[in-house]
């Protein structure tokens, strides 16, 4: 399991960071499943497209279907766009991210055409689990590396007036000042903003209320974590149980 924490440690954040303790491979996939299951509804509560959790249970996670008659909805590597589709799910996209960053608090960190599904018109985002706060200390690093990726893909699509990744990550964020026409230069300043913790985002009032669902989130989730655990152990103890007495009637 040391691997598994090594590979996926870098994307929990202080939400569950103290849950990596707990050692088992299997209570950390629960863990990622429960961070699909927050990360999910947040973008839900903010009117962006992505799935419905509708069932979850320890490490299990079901999730509404997207998609027509039994037939999944494409992801963009599949999709085939006309120019006014491709234009409208560019479009959609820098909204999304942009709702993302700023009314969820979180960066989806590993965006690509594989996990961003077209139907019907409409973008959804999915995968969420690997998802982290904006004041994860490597949040703005995952945002311009998902810019860079986004980019990418759209360019290579003929789509014109595709932002350049510096561009992007500056109009999702809002962050002004930033060096556009120097890669280099544009990398330290991201770095030296996540050092510094200056996260340029209206707070206020939801500040609190977040820092509570946050800190409420953990909470929970480590206690169904533990209770997921006593529920094993009383099974285990009435099967036991239970051979003991067929046992005894032989």
């Amino acid at each position: 399991s040391s691997g598994i924490n090594a590979e996926y440690g870098d994307y929990i954040d202080k939400r569950h960071a103290n849950l990596l303790t707990m050692g088992s491979t299997k209570k950390l996939i629960e863990v990622w499943a429960m961070k699909e299951v927050y990360n999910l509804n947040r973008l839900r509560r903010a009117g962006v497209m992505c799935p419905e959790v509708v069932a979850h249970r320890k490490q299990l996670l079901l999730l509404s279907f997207i998609g027509s008659k039994g037939v999944p909805a494409m992801t963009l590597k599949e999709a085939v766009f006309s120019r006014d589709q491709l234009k409208s799910a560019y479009e959609q996209l820098l909204a999304g991210m942009k709702t993302i960053f700023t009314k969820c608090k979180l960066v989806h960190a590993d965006l690509s055409a594989y996990n961003l599904l077209w139907f019907n018109g409409a973008l959804y985002f999915i995968d969420l689990s690997q998802g982290v706060l904006t004041d994860h200390p490597s949040a703005l690093t995952y945002l311009y590396r998902d810019c860079v990726a986004m980019h990418g893909y759209f360019e290579a699509r003929g789509l014109k007036g595709v932002l350049d990744p510096r561009r992007m990550f500056a109009e999702i964020t809002g962050f002004e000042d930033l060096p556009l026409s120097d890669e280099t230069a544009f990398v330290t300043q991201i770095e030296h903003i996540q050092r510094q913790e200056v996260m340029n985002f209206k707070h206020g009032k939801e500040s609190s209320d977040y820092a509570f669902e946050s800190c409420f989130n953990e909470s929970r989730l480590l206690h169904e974590i533990t209770s997921s655990e006593e529920e094993e152990e009383e099974e285990e103890e009435e099967e036991e149980e239970d051979e003991e007495e067929e046992d005894e009637k032989e």
